[in-house]
């Protein structure tokens, strides 16, 4: 017996990927509250309610896999490095299913959330805080984009996406309409190659860069040359640490193409504050800090954004996975000042600063896809935005 178990601590990578692409982590949808709409309007009718959140019912064969997955301590065929970090991996979707399981538990939600994604230092704190009263010189933002002359509907964001796709050679990237995202909203779904949004989406040219930038320049690109390296979990979402790189980097290109505007920075500034002063506060109490920098919709969403997962807003509680953004944003921007050459190396994959020694060592292959501002010029200009 104990040779049977000795021998089950071992897994090729062959068998630890189909294990691993048999888990089902749908958080962001699970943490959608189902009665949001109706919680909200409550909310604005009122000087006094607080929302109170229900949220869908999780079913899935998680732990079954995850229970097989924890006894793995070695992946046998593959370099040690990585091989850690599949078994690192393991440990990360372990608590990502816990999160995700959470979800109504105001006390859960904020102890893993805090323990997963941390919580601002004081001095993320105070730079959210500068940049809240407008101390933003040293990020050289582009103008606000003003009222938009034109807005694109749904059929004509369509074909900007498939030419967009066409001209970086993503094959069977497609757009799709889901119900689950909000109006204006884009998310990417890896795997099934999928960019969705809502059919009811209306985006100006500068939005509409702006999402692509965002999404497939980084998103797409990452993930698909990850998936192209030979380890499949380094094209999808895996350690806490690549998140910042992530959503940093994402925010860096936006900036990069001169689509980062002052007012999108302070959102993301206004995250981190939200999540610092906001764990022993209500959901009104918190939206009515922010509204002292806010438009009443814009500081609601914010709130929101820090609020979801919990089920009594009115109780203590905080999620706070939206600090990768701005905390993300300022590591990248430190870095690639430091050493501009990293940029490449982090399109290898879905990786942290620290695996981009893997790309220099040969481990990792270079990327095949690299944005630049010429090939975004060249693109948009193709597509006609």
């Amino acid at each position: 017996m104990a040779i049977f178990e000795k021998k089950k601590k071992k897994m090729t990578l062959k068998e630890v990927t189909a294990l691993l692409e048999q888990l089902r982590l749908p958080t962001a949808l699970v943490f959608t509250p189902l009665n949001l709409q109706a919680e909200k309007k409550k909310f604005f009718s009122s000087d006094t309610y607080e929302p109170y959140f229900k949220y869908r019912i999780v079913k899935n064969n998680n732990a079954e896999i995850l229970d097989k997955l924890s006894k793995v301590e070695v992946i046998s065929d593959v370099d040690p490095r990585i091989s850690k970090f599949y078994t690192d991996l393991v440990a990360s979707k372990k608590e990502a299913n816990a999160l995700m399981h959470a979800v109504g538990n105001n006390q859960k939600v904020t102890e893993i959330s805090k323990e997963r994604f941390g919580m601002p230092s004081e001095i993320l704190f105070r730079n959210s805080a500068r940049v809240l009263r407008g101390v933003v010189k040293n990020y050289h933002l582009a103008k606000n984009e003003g009222k938009a002359k034109e807005l694109l509907g749904y059929k004509e964001i369509v074909r900007v996406f498939d030419g967009v796709f066409e001209e970086l050679g993503l094959d069977g990237w497609e757009v799709y309409r889901s119900i689950n995202i909000p109006k204006n909203g884009i998310k990417v779904g890896v795997k099934r190659k999928q960019v969705l949004v809502n059919e009811k989406i209306e985006k100006s040219k500068f939005r509409l860069r702006k999402s692509i930038v965002h999404e497939v320049g980084t998103h797409v690109l990452r993930s698909v040359n990850g998936i192209n390296s030979g380890f499949t979990a380094l094209g999808n979402a895996n350690l806490e640490a690549y998140l910042d790189v992530e959503e940093g980097l994402a925010t860096w290109n936006e900036n990069e193409m001169g689509l980062l505007t002052e007012s999108g920075l302070k959102k993301k500034a206004a995250l981190v504050y939200a999540i610092k002063i906001g764990e022993d506060l209500s959901f009104r109490q918190l939206y009515n800090v922010l509204l002292g920098f806010f438009p009443k919709y814009a500081a609601f969403d914010l709130t929101y954004r820090v609020k979801r997962g919990l089920a009594d807003t009115a109780k203590p509680g905080i999620y706070t996975k939206d600090i990768v953004y701005f905390r993300g944003y300022r590591r990248v921007l430190k870095k690639l000042e430091s050493d501009k050459s990293l940029y490449s190396l982090l399109y290898s994959g879905k990786i942290d600063f620290k695996q981009c020694n893997w790309v220099r060592e040969g481990l990792l292959p270079k990327a095949g896809i690299v944005p630049t501002k010429e090939m975004w010029s060249r693109v948009f200009k193709k597509v006609g935005i």
